[in-house]
């Protein structure tokens, strides 16, 4: 590492000039934007956004873990795919908000699903040019989405054709009717306006020859020299930092009063958070810091948490003797002291799910509304060893010699695999184990390299009980379809965890299962994957409601994950110079306030 690598800002004013560390030559520069095009067609040279409001030749310090070198910004491109720059180099079709819980329109200012014509019909914002100057139309978004459709993306499921209608209108014509909330999540969500129709229709053109060969050329283009959309263009990519500009013709370019904003490298969770400690960056997306160490940021420091909707729970090897028993499953549950598990791995970064069910924490009342009460809590905040005692006995299983055992006299053994390395996980895993000793299991944990996990052992089943994501993740997980199909059908690790009404490519048959009913006394028999099937194909509101509620019951009472604690992500923001929200305010709960807040005129340059 050069002397100019390793340059300390002690200086916060210093720091927010601070531009790039060019690693071939060593040399820092300042960078400007003199002479762009203002959003009127004038020239600015005076300094100003478009509302009039001074601009300061200040550079804001985010955080990146990729090498910048190295970043790409093809979205079908996998390797090296830019992991948050893309946030400010190109606007959002939509914005999900996780305090809403609905998406906040933004590219896309309005969309219709028209079910009487099976047309799913969307409007683009007017004023919205590439940096170029072409103006973002109907083609580029349609060029964006047919490419997704080709190349297999989940639109494809349900999506005939596309067309334009004219400028400022996409259509989607549908094969088939479709719950408005998936095509929203899959076709808004986590999209960007990237593939200029003028430099990716090449590739949709591939399409009408080799599929395979279109696909793997589309896969493997590198695209960086880009034409950005969002209110910055890519300044620099240098060894140490990626350099992004502002831009004057971009609609939102009036609410951001800052010149510059750059992603530094910084290498693993421990630099990133002693840049945040020295005031090095002025904001990070997302870094794992336990209590102790926030605790020690300045005061000047802002966290601010969303929910994952993700997190550890763990998964039963539904083809092992005592893990595939729903007495057994149901035990532990009762069992776990979530409230515990979570206040030894750090309560401000996970959650307790109130109830388990395949349904994130702040979900969960949303959705199951009249029927919450009629699910079983399993005590989250204690060990509930009588009512656990109880289900075992009756179910056939005895102590012997303090440990429990089932009718034929075989120990239940039940050793918790987890990846090596995962501190939070590793330290939820111990709590776990100690818990089940403590009401007689014999259990043990079972600590694994995450590659060997990920390639061979959860594959194979290679398993009795592993720490493993309950939920799909990200904000599609709001809607119950895809956390529930991710617990019932198809869970995203790969686990081949055997559970019956799953895919085969989980080990499952996708059978019928027969739990008792939530009304009465009696027992409710139902298939998961043609229910949860019909719930993606119907438009009424009222059965959307009766499916989730009907398939949530059943991951409470069979048990095919377990939940534990739901992950916060966090995002910090430095509030020295920076006007930013109140912590915890509605606009900040998106992934991620760092990028939404400039574009929306809330995070600011003070001086």
């Amino acid at each position: 590492m050069s002397d100019n690598d390793s340059i300390e800002y002690s200086d916060k004013l210093d720091r927010r000039k601070f531009v790039s560390l060019v690693g071939t030559t060593g040399v820092a520069t300042l960078a400007g934007c003199d002479g762009s095009s203002g959003s009127d067609g004038s020239d600015r040279t005076d300094g100003t956004s478009g509302s009039g409001e001074q601009v300061a030749d200040v550079t804001h310090v985010g955080y990146t873990n990729q090498v910048p070198t190295q970043i790409q910004y093809n979205p079908s491109n996998p390797t090296s795919y830019a992991q948050i720059s893309q946030y400010l180099l190109f606007d959002r079709f939509a914005n999900f908000n996780f305090s809403r819980g609905r998406f906040v329109p933004y590219l896309i200012q309005d969309w219709e699903l028209q079910n009487d014509q099976n047309r799913f019909v969307m409007t683009l914002r007017e004023g919205v040019n590439w940096e170029n100057g072409d103006s973002v139309t109907a083609a580029d978004v349609a060029t964006q989405l047919r490419l997704s459709m080709l190349s297999g993306g989940a639109i494809a499921q349900f999506t005939d054709d596309i067309v334009t209608e004219d400028e400022q209108t996409v259509v989607l014509n549908l094969s088939t009717q479709v719950n408005p909330r998936i095509i929203e999540f899959n076709v808004l969500g986590q999209r960007f306006m990237t593939q200029k129709q003028e430099i990716f229709q090449e590739y949709v053109d591939k399409f009408d020859g080799d599929e395979e060969a279109a696909a793997k050329q589309l896969r493997s283009f590198k695209y960086t020299d880009v034409v950005a959309s969002g209110p910055f263009t890519l300044e620099e990519q240098a060894n140490q930092q990626l350099l992004l500009s502002r831009r004057d013709d971009h609609p939102d370019s009036e609410n951001i009063n800052f010149r510059n904003y750059s992603f530094r490298y910084l290498d693993g969770n421990t630099a990133v958070h002693q840049a945040i400690g020295a005031m090095n960056v002025d904001s990070v997306f997302s870094v794992f810091a336990p209590p102790n160490v926030v605790e020690n940021f300045p005061d000047t420091v802002q966290m601010e948490t969303v929910p994952s909707k993700w997190g550890y729970g763990l998964i039963p090897n539904h083809n092992h003797k005592h893990a595939g028993d729903r007495a057994v499953r149901q035990a532990i549950a009762h069992v776990l002291d979530r409230k515990t598990i979570v206040q030894n791995v750090g309560h401000t970064l996970k959650k307790v799910p109130p109830i388990p069910v395949g349904i994130p924490t702040d979900d969960q009342k949303r959705w199951l509304e009249d029927a919450y009460s009629d699910f079983e809590d399993y005590g989250p905040e204690s060990m509930q060893t009588e009512k656990a005692t109880q289900i075992l006995r009756e179910a056939g299983y005895s102590k012997q010699n303090g440990t429990w055992a089932d009718s034929d006299g075989t120990p239940v053994k039940l050793p918790v695999t987890v990846p090596s390395g995962w501190s939070d996980w590793i330290t939820a895993t111990q709590t776990i184990v100690d818990q089940f000793n403590d009401f007689g299991f014999d259990a043990s944990v079972d600590s694994r390299n995450f590659s060997s996990l990920l390639g061979t052992a959860w594959p194979n089943s290679d398993f009795v009980l592993s720490a493993g994501g309950w939920l799909p993740g990200g904000g599609r997980a709001a809607f119950p379809y895809f956390s529930l199909q991710h617990q019932l059908i198809e869970n995203f690790r790969g686990f081949t965890y055997n559970y019956g009404p799953a895919a085969s490519s989980r080990g499952g048959s996708q059978s019928d299962v027969t739990v008792p009913s939530r009304t009465d006394s009696g027992s409710m028999t139902t298939n998961p994957k043609e229910r949860l099937t019909t719930l993606s194909e119907t438009v009424d509101e009222q059965k959307t409601r009766d499916i989730i509620v009907e398939q949530a019951w059943v991951t409470n009472v069979d048990l095919p994950m377990i939940p534990v604690m739901e992950k916060q992500e966090q995002t910090f923001l430095t509030t020295d110079q920076w006007d930013v929200p109140e912590k915890n305010a509605v606009v900040s709960q998106v992934r991620w306030a760092c990028t939404w807040l400039p574009r929306q005129g809330e995070m600011k340059y003070s001086g």
